[in-house]
């Protein structure tokens, strides 16, 4: 099963495979080796298990208002088609047989949208999505006219309403220039922490255990994603959530992911963006923290042997995928040992530092 959720168009999105697995478990010949896999997935990623419980409100829904009088009859014929595509795809699943695309995955989950109705789109339409890979930058205009750069190795899904815009990093690092539109509230969701603006600049990096907050231009509030849940608050507003901090340009918040510890700082903004430039820059910099960002632009990996080897700090500017000029670096000028291996460098602390 869990191959069918890899196609010829790469994998399918959280929401997309949810949707298989509910349909999947839902049908006859669900066995002891679907439910280790299913139970693999789920633990994977938080995104997953929050997809799953999504499209169970999707199949709540299509219960109840399958149930209603007012709209049994409409809906009757497009209910006997989404059952009909289902039995049809988990038998043919099941023998193994099928070659599952993208357009099949979405035509089954439009088959139960067709019943649930259009209120219960949102919930499974995954809204778009943007993303880039190993050593690619790209810059996308949004519906609004915002605009949304993109690090290598980012992913950026989007979603707008009428009443916000909600975007989520997923990975990497991006920029957001906000378009100006005080009625949608424009908030971006980075692990357990959420951005909120209304027109401004601003950047977001999750590396490791971090999340890395930059204010460009304007201000920001930076909140626990888990108070996001109501209506945004807006920046400038004097009746915040107790746990939110607002932000002013050249200001930095970084976030350790999963608990409460935050710590904001003014900041080199042409540091912080250089990015975008095709340069990172280094400045006391942990040499842990600066390996995962030069990952993100070569095949040829680094990896860190040691915790102390990790603390080491490390400072300089380096052009993105210049491996090899950042390992001459930081080993000529840091008590630090490289040690080649198959597809990547161990970096060690030199017996001198333990």
């Amino acid at each position: 099963m869990t191959d069918l959720l890899e196609t010829e168009e790469g994998p399918l999105s959280p929401l997309q495979a949810a949707t298989i697995w509910r349909m999947r478990c839902d049908a006859p010949g669900w066995s002891a080796d679907d439910e280790a896999a299913f139970q693999d997935w789920l633990a994977r990623d938080e995104l997953h298990r929050r997809a799953f419980e999504r499209t169970g409100q999707v199949w709540d829904l299509v219960d109840s208002q399958a149930a209603t009088p007012d709209v049994m009859v409409i809906r009757r014929d497009a209910l006997h088609r989404a059952q009909r595509t289902a039995r049809s795809r988990m038998a043919r699943w099941h023998r193994g047989g099928v070659d599952l695309s993208r357009r099949g995955a979405l035509a089954a989950a439009a088959g139960v949208l067709a019943v649930a109705g259009v209120a219960a789109w949102p919930l499974l339409h995954p809204g778009e999505v943007y993303q880039t890979g190993l050593n690619e930058r790209r810059v996308v205009t949004l519906a609004d006219g915002s605009r949304l750069s993109l690090d290598a190795m980012t992913r950026v899904s989007v979603r707008y309403t009428d009443e916000a815009r909600r975007l989520t990093l997923e990975k990497g690092q991006a920029r957001f220039d906000v378009a100006h539109d005080v009625a949608r509230p424009f908030s971006v969701r980075a692990r357990d922490r959420t951005v909120v603006a209304t027109g401004t600049a601003f950047n977001i990096d999750v590396f490791g255990d971090k999340a890395r907050v930059t204010l460009i231009e304007g201000r920001v509030i930076v909140m626990p994603a888990k108070d996001d849940a109501g209506s945004l608050p807006k920046p400038g507003s004097t009746h915040l959530p107790p746990r939110a901090v607002e932000l002013r340009a050249g200001q930095q918040l970084v976030a350790v992911l999963d608990t409460p510890t935050q710590v904001v700082s003014n900041v080199d903004l042409q540091q912080a963006t250089a990015w975008q430039q095709g340069k990172l820059m280094f400045d006391r910099e942990p040499l842990a923290e600066a390996v995962a960002r030069m990952n993100r632009y070569s095949e040829r990996k680094i990896v860190i042997g040691d915790p102390t080897a990790g603390a080491v700090e490390v400072s300089g500017a380096f052009d993105a995928g210049d491996t090899r000029g950042f390992l001459e670096a930081v080993t000529t000028y840091l008590p630090i040992t490289a040690t080649a291996g198959q597809g990547g460098v161990t970096l060690h602390s030199s017996p001198s530092q333990g």
